[in-house]
């Protein structure tokens, strides 16, 4: 690569990225050649030492931009907390606002080529699986526990949930605990997940019921 080029990618990379916040995780996250954990600008992130990271090869971003001329007005938030297990296998990518939590003693995996787009929410509570391919759109908010119970209830608070491979969730969706969502499934935009969504399905609704079935959507 010649000296000119290093220039250009060198700034094009402080102008994407908080540049001491991504050399200070992933020294901190002891990350080989083959993974990167890249925070943009109004980023917080905070991982426990007592979590577990398993992330060996792609790349995270937090709090990306589809544009690279885009202000940013939102700030994102990555929080594994104590005794947390937090998996990924590929990329994974949080845009503007997104946020991400997951609380001790709890488990997200995340496949690769999954991201988080505008304000979307994930708060992991128990257990969180995430397919590879999946679209997670603007302000959704994804959550395995009411955080509250019912009549004294405990036990019935949290339940895992499972987003299978190549699943798109429209905009301002709510996927709620105990939920699995097949491969290739489509939600409408709106829509309250409250039961399991079969696979290659299109639901929408509240509570989403199947409107119809389908080979894929891309």
């Amino acid at each position: 690569m010649g000296l000119k080029r290093k220039i250009v990618k060198a700034i094009a990379f402080v102008k994407r990225f908080d540049v001491a916040k991504t050399i200070c995780w992933r020294r901190k996250l002891q990350l080989g050649r083959a993974a990167s954990f890249h925070v943009c600008p109004q980023s917080i992130v905070d991982i426990d030492k007592s979590a577990n990271v398993s992330f060996a090869t792609g790349e995270i971003v937090i709090n990306d931009s589809w544009f690279a001329t885009r202000k940013r007005r939102y700030v994102s938030e990555f929080r594994l907390d104590k005794d947390s297990t937090f998996v990924c296998d590929g990329d994974f990518k949080l845009y503007q606002g997104a946020s991400v939590y997951v609380a001790p003693g709890a488990k997200l995996v995340v496949h690769g080529g999954t991201f988080l787009n505008t304000n979307a929410t994930l708060n992991c509570f128990h257990h969180i699986e995430i397919g590879k391919g999946c679209a997670i759109s603007d302000n959704v908010c994804i959550a395995d526990s009411d955080s509250h119970c019912i009549d004294g209830q405990k036990d019935k608070v949290m339940a895992p949930i499972v987003i299978g491979d190549h699943a798109w969730i429209g905009k301002n969706v709510t996927v709620l605990k105990g939920v699995t969502i097949g491969n290739g499934a489509v939600i409408g935009a709106g829509s309250v997940v409250t039961k399991d969504v079969p696979p290659n399905t299109i639901v929408a609704g509240n509570p989403a019921k199947i409107i119809k079935t389908i080979e894929r959507w891309i």
